[in-house]
């Protein structure tokens, strides 16, 4: 797996209106924690895996998400995307979300220690 790989912030219309397929996958948190994620890259833990949906699992993480920071207006849900070529070894599947958000889910935990940045 690459040293490095390349984390992205986007606007959640350009995500969710994109047409056609992207080679991307996509995590979604609370303004905090996209933060973090962006300064000190993704964390890759077996025991806490990070999520990551395809395109189509957006949306639905969004109104998940939204229910979760609707008490406190200064917390926005950010839309963070990764090329999935980058990742693609470390990836298992997420049969309880990939049914939740009716989309593609993952679970970034490979087997190796470390951080992708």
């Amino acid at each position: 797996m690459p040293d490095e790989i390349r984390l992205t912030r986007i606007p959640s219309l350009a995500a969710v209106y994109t047409k056609g397929a992207d080679n991307f996958l996509y995590h979604i948190a609370n303004a905090s924690v996209a933060s973090l994620l962006l300064q000190h890259g993704l964390p890759l833990n077996r025991r806490h895996p990070l999520m990551l949906t395809e395109q189509n699992g957006i949306s639905a993480w969004l109104a998940k998400i939204t229910e979760y920071i609707e008490g406190n207006a200064s917390e926005k849900a950010v839309i963070l995307r990764l090329r999935r070529v980058m990742v693609e070894d470390a990836l298992e599947p997420d049969p309880d979300h990939t049914a939740e958000f009716a989309s593609n889910c993952y679970l970034l935990s490979g087997n190796f220690n470390g951080t992708i940045i």
